[in-house]
């Protein structure tokens, strides 16, 4: 809750809004101040090689975070932001179309001339006023399909982001586990020394 506040305010004032260290970011920075403490090591080595490219990897999430964030979430959390008041100008309309069928109603029940005269005035006012609202709400809902055609382009924009991020995060990844794999190690031959040991039970 605390985070989304303070996300909210930074929008607010106008700042950009900070993306915190992502858990695979927090991940590379923990192997790295591991590593660094056993860098003579060959446990420390291996720390040293995966925290950098976990590093590499969150700072790729990182930037996909933030740029889904302004490609799609900003835009699509202004659209649903719309919502509320474009349900209350329809909401509105209703009402008013309520008001004139009552109004024409009256002018029907009318038993003299006079009297249905009089009631005509409102039906004016009344037809008028729905008019109006009519034309309000028609202008809005055109709006929203617009924005919606919009909002299209946001999501394959989201999709582009994301594919360039899994795209680059495989390539790290592969890259991390062959620069693990064969750099000169002992633990290589503990992993032998295991596999044997498990094949012999």
């Amino acid at each position: 809750p605390a985070y989304r506040f303070e996300d909210f305010v930074t929008e607010k004032i106008g700042n950009d809004r900070e993306i915190r260290h992502t858990y695979t970011e927090q991940l590379g920075i923990c192997m790295l101040n591991a590593g660094s403490d056993m860098s003579a090591s060959d446990y420390g080595q291996a720390l040293l090689i995966m925290g950098d490219y976990e590093n590499r990897i969150g700072e790729s999430e990182h930037k996909m975070i933030k740029e889904a964030f302004y490609k799609f979430v900003k835009p699509f959390m202004d659209s649903a932001s719309k919502e509320g008041a474009i349900n209350t100008e329809r909401r509105t309309l209703t009402a008013l179309r309520l008001d004139l069928d009552a109004a024409k109603n009256r002018v029907r029940a009318a038993k003299t001339a006079d009297e249905m005269k009089e009631l005509e005035q409102f039906v004016d006012e009344a037809q008028k006023k729905f008019d109006e609202q009519y034309e309000l709400t028609r202008e809005i809902l055109e709006e929203r399909d617009q924005k919606n055609a919009e909002m299209v382009c946001h999501v394959e924009d989201l999709t582009t982001v994301q594919v360039e991020y899994f795209k680059q995060a495989y390539d790290l990844a592969v890259e991390m586990q062959q620069k693990v794999m064969n750099r000169p190690t002992k633990g290589k031959d503990a992993r032998q020394r295991k596999v044997s040991s498990s094949d012999e039970e």
